[in-house]
């Protein structure tokens, strides 16, 4: 979709009923490198894959997926996330007024190894109840 744009720093999408995003779309083989926000601010998305963070591993990052309505971190790209052996960028994503419960959603989804703390990515999010 987003393929070949050189480029592209900047991708607004905010305001456009968006309710997924394919696992790949902003991937390695897109070759979109230069891109460095992606805008998916006020869209229907339920559910997320890891590609936020996949693309924080080759450069900073920042991923507005502030008021949506995310509750589910999928993972049908198998990624893993080990704090010994993966470098990522300090990146940011927005995860503000979404649904999510609990950050343990974003870590057991993602199939992020336990020690949050090695991320240097800064996760916004705005529980819509206390556990």
């Amino acid at each position: 979709m987003f393929a070949n744009l050189h480029q592209l720093k900047t991708l607004r999408l905010s305001y456009n009923s968006i309710s997924s995003v394919e696992p790949r779309v902003f991937d390695e083989s897109a070759n979109i490198s230069s891109l460095s926000f992606i805008d998916l601010y006020d869209n229907a998305i339920t559910e997320l894959e890891p590609w936020p963070l996949i693309r924080a591993q080759h450069r900073p990052m920042s991923v507005a997926l502030k008021y949506n309505h995310i509750t589910k971190f999928t993972n049908a790209l198998q990624w893993s996330f080990n704090c010994s052996s993966t470098k990522v960028f300090k990146s940011r994503i927005d995860f503000r007024n979404n649904e999510i419960q609990h950050i343990t959603d974003v870590i057991k989804g993602w199939n992020i190894d336990g020690r949050l703390l090695c991320i240097i990515v800064y996760y916004y999010y705005a529980p819509t109840s206390i556990s």
